[in-house]
């Protein structure tokens, strides 16, 4: 065990210090479906015979420690704070050594599928508690609802579990069975659920036609699948006639190059995508688009959390004229990644290889893509999103606090001191549940935070300044 350990972080130092030879290879080699945001390789499990001379020394420090140190220290302890210091002296916060558990969410990411029974959770109260079912998984068909705690699976009490811990038990392979012991606020008794999960894919794509005749697209993230349900829908607007379109890429955190690339091919009109670049500025790919122009003018919405491939397709229609960005200037991810994954070992290292420049080659390291028309959207869109994690009443106090007066504030209960569960928050509190039809008892619970989230959202689309200036911006053009 020591031996493979030892490999291991051999060959990841390795890496690190070869990545850009590494990278040299990967675009070299032909394959086309690597060339992604996220690189994908398997090491095989083969290790070079000959020891690097850099590693000499490493070697020798890892050996004396093992038979000399004081206390007996487990060497996958070691090797795992060799790597970790190894990473950290890169100063790039995109390059880290990934568990298990890292890899199979970088996995669901990437390819937006995962077997399960189709819920969102979160901790209320250091319980496991149900934010939304995906619509259509088995998790809605069998009933569970928003606010249910997750208090046992298959009849094992899952009290003081982490979330990480819980989210790897529910899920499981195709088929099989997971029973739920779940409490529902209003109800004594405790409900039995027999859920058979599935396979679930997550939806990146979302669209609509708005009033005006307008086509509406969110692209909530970059996976494998994105590409294609982005053409099928641009088709089915295309085919309603629309007079403009919207592209939404707000809170897009990027996700896989190939994604965003096979996006652009549909809406950039003719000319390159982005430039590729190594650690030496040189040019080492070029996408290229072959599509025709638009006859409808084009929006990107984009904030500050538009990052990675979802500004590399803004920055392509940016720098062709084929959109203007509307919002916030974006977060500034200018790198690609590579996920090196070891054969035998359930762990893996993702690291930098490659920067990215938009068609007019500009850099968006740190500094992001500035947009067009600038607006920014009101404090509602911040406050209305935050996670309660406890049930709230009078004499506390804190951001939640703050956030739930702010909801109440912007849909017409003003007052009472911010940040604190006065009298008055308690007054507005039960005079909106009382005229939503819930027990006045002036108490935040889970149901009350649902309502208060729901009557939110019901009006927040008439704030959305961001999303009105891009309308504007189309009876213009």
């Amino acid at each position: 065990m020591k031996d493979k350990k030892l490999i291991l972080a051999l060959v990841c130092l390795l890496l690190i210090f070869s990545n850009l030879a590494t990278y040299h290879y990967t675009r070299n080699s032909g394959n086309s479906s690597a060339e992604k945001d996220l690189f994908y390789h398997d090491s095989g499990g083969q290790v070079e015979e000959t020891e690097p001379e850099e590693l000499k020394l490493f070697v020798k420090i890892f050996n004396l420690l093992q038979n000399r140190y004081l206390e007996k220290v487990p060497p996958e302890v070691m090797i795992k704070g060799a790597i970790d210091g190894m990473i950290k002296s890169l100063g790039d916060p995109y390059t880290y050594f990934m568990d298990k558990d890292e890899l199979e969410n970088l996995f669901i990411q990437t390819t937006g599928t995962f077997s399960g029974i189709g819920i969102e959770v979160t901790l209320v109260d250091d319980r496991v508690t149900i934010i939304a079912p995906i619509k259509g998984s088995p998790g809605e068909k069998v009933g569970l609802l928003p606010g249910d705690q997750i208090l046992a699976l298959d009849g094992n009490s899952i009290e003081g579990v982490s979330l990480v811990e819980a989210v790897r038990m529910i899920r499981g392979a195709e088929g099989t069975k997971v029973a739920l012991t779940v409490k529902r606020e209003g109800l004594k008794e405790l409900l039995q659920f027999d859920v058979t999960r599935e396979n679930i894919r997550l939806e990146t794509v979302h669209y609509e036609v708005m009033e005006g005749n307008i086509g509406y697209i969110i692209v909530t993230n970059f996976d494998e699948h994105t590409g294609m349900y982005f053409k099928k829908a641009l088709e089915k607007l295309e085919e309603a006639g629309i007079k403009g379109l919207i592209l939404d890429f707000r809170d897009n955190p990027g996700g896989l190059l190939q994604g965003g690339i096979e996006m652009a091919e549909e809406i950039v009109p003719s000319g390159p995508i982005t430039y590729t670049v190594d650690g030496d500025g040189e040019i080492t790919r070029t996408y290229y688009s072959y599509a025709k122009a638009k006859d409808y003018p084009t929006a990107v919405l984009v904030n500050a959390y538009t990052a990675s491939t979802a500004e590399i397709v803004a920055g392509a229609l940016q720098d062709s004229g084929g959109a203007v960005l509307v919002g916030e200037p974006t977060f500034g991810k200018a790198t690609v990644q590579h996920i090196e994954q070891f054969y035998g070992e359930d762990v893996g290292l993702r690291y930098t290889v490659a920067k990215y420049l938009t068609p007019c080659k500009n850099d968006l390291s740190k500094k992001g893509l500035q947009p067009d028309l600038f607006e920014e959207l009101p404090e509602i869109f911040k406050y209305y999103r935050y996670p309660f994690t406890r049930d709230l009443r009078r004499g506390d106090y804190g951001e939640d606090v703050l956030y739930l007066q702010k909801m109440m504030e912007f849909l017409g209960y003003q007052g009472g001191a911010e940040g604190i569960f006065d009298d008055k928050t308690e007054e507005n509190l039960k005079g909106f549940q009382k005229d939503n039809g819930l027990n006045p008892d002036g108490l935040f619970t889970r149901h009350t935070a649902r309502k208060l989230r729901s009557r939110v959202e019901e009006v927040l689309l008439q704030h959305d300044t961001q999303l009105q200036m891009a309308v504007k911006y189309m009876s213009r053009e």
